[in-house]
């Protein structure tokens, strides 16, 4: 960052050399960095972040974050990088994500990575390719569907998903709530499900993958983002109305956290649901929407499912209108379009699902 500054920098080098690394003096012992030619002091860095000087020097002693260059004279200087990782660490706290969590963070990335975040314009979070593949095990979750979306957003996001790694790590309980209710409060459920919740799930569930994370982080984060899902169907109860539509995974599916997503987002667009959880047997499928007889279904599956089980005889043999709505990986892509008086789509993503269930439940 090269923009000036508020305030007088310091263009004076300290006679040790011109990197901004410092270097090993005569003797083998290690110099401090010299300033570079673009320096400021706390009070010019403060006035232009918008900071208290007390608030810097807090970041400083207590996470290691503040100024790494001093003059000659012994007076402390902000370098280039060093503004760049405060400059983050304002934005992230500004958010409401938690100092530590987000000083652990900022302070462990490369100068690259920091400069790539406030630079941002959009995109999926670090370490999400554009097909939402998960390495650890599968396609568990619907990936993220936003297109470009405002440098300050992303930026934001990212932190988030980082301070709810770190919170997991530390099975910090109180700091996952905070971060999942902050996230809610700041976004439009559909972009806090596929910004932050998807690909902090996904970096959790690919460090327990590579054995840097415990099992137990895993469940602690997804278990606590169900309650804050079911919390956001509470919160519209009053508003749902109408004939529910059905939300179930196939019969032996494990996972469900994406059933919970389409059941708050339902909720938001005022559209009742009935939510049957994991592995719903076929026949028991059968059962239900004999006597539910709903406008639309919403079927998940991450494993792969075969064109030919009793699922589809069963979709086949309806007598009433139905659009049945599938999501995950795991359908074979000839299953979609019309099967006697039902429609069969695929949803790639928590919008594209809603955007079909909502106009069949309120037609």
């Amino acid at each position: 960052m090269t923009d000036d500054v508020s305030g007088a920098h310091d263009r004076r080098l300290d006679g040790r050399g011109g990197s901004d690394d410092g270097h090993v003096g005569e003797r083998g012992r290690a110099q401090p960095a010299a300033v570079p030619v673009l320096s400021w002091p706390v009070g010019a860095v403060a006035e232009r972040l918008g900071v208290s000087t007390s608030t810097l020097r807090s970041w400083e002693r207590r996470y290691g974050l503040g100024p790494t260059h001093r003059t000659g004279g012994n007076h402390r200087r902000y370098g280039p990088v060093d503004l760049q990782r405060v400059q983050l660490m304002v934005r992230l706290t500004a958010a409401g994500i938690p100092a530590q969590a987000a000083a652990e963070n900022v302070t462990t990335m490369a100068p690259e990575e920091v400069a790539r975040r406030l630079g941002s314009g959009g995109g999926a979070a670090a370490g999400i390719d554009a097909t939402g593949e998960r390495a650890s095990d599968g396609d568990s979750l619907f990936g993220p569907a936003r297109s470009v979306i405002p440098s300050d957003q992303a930026t934001t996001d990212e932190g988030t998903v980082d301070a709810i790694l770190s919170a997991a790590r530390e099975l910090d309980a109180t700091g996952l709530v905070h971060l999942y209710r902050q996230t809610l409060r700041r976004l439009d459920f559909a972009d806090a499900w596929s910004g932050v919740f998807v690909p902090s799930l996904r970096a959790i569930g690919e460090r327990w993958g590579e054995g840097k994370l415990g099992i137990e982080s895993e469940h602690l984060a997804s278990e606590l983002l169900q309650g804050e899902l079911r919390g956001v169907v509470r919160a519209n109860r009053f508003r749902v109305s109408g004939t529910p539509v059905l939300l179930g995974s196939a019969d032996d599916e494990q996972h469900h956290l994406p059933l919970l997503a389409v059941e708050a987002e339902l909720a938001r667009h005022g559209v009742a649901s009935l939510l049957l959880g994991p592995r719903v047997p076929v026949r028991a499928l059968a059962q239900a929407l004999d006597r539910a007889r709903p406008p639309a279904i919403f079927i998940w599956a991450s494993l792969r499912r075969l064109p030919t089980e009793p699922f589809w005889d069963l979709v086949d043999g309806l007598d009433w209108p139905l659009v049945v709505v599938i999501g995950g990986p795991g359908w074979p892509p000839e299953v979609t379009g019309t099967r006697g008086f039902a429609t069969v789509v695929h949803a790639s993503d928590l919008a594209s699902a809603v955007s079909h269930i909502v106009p069949a439940a309120e037609a």
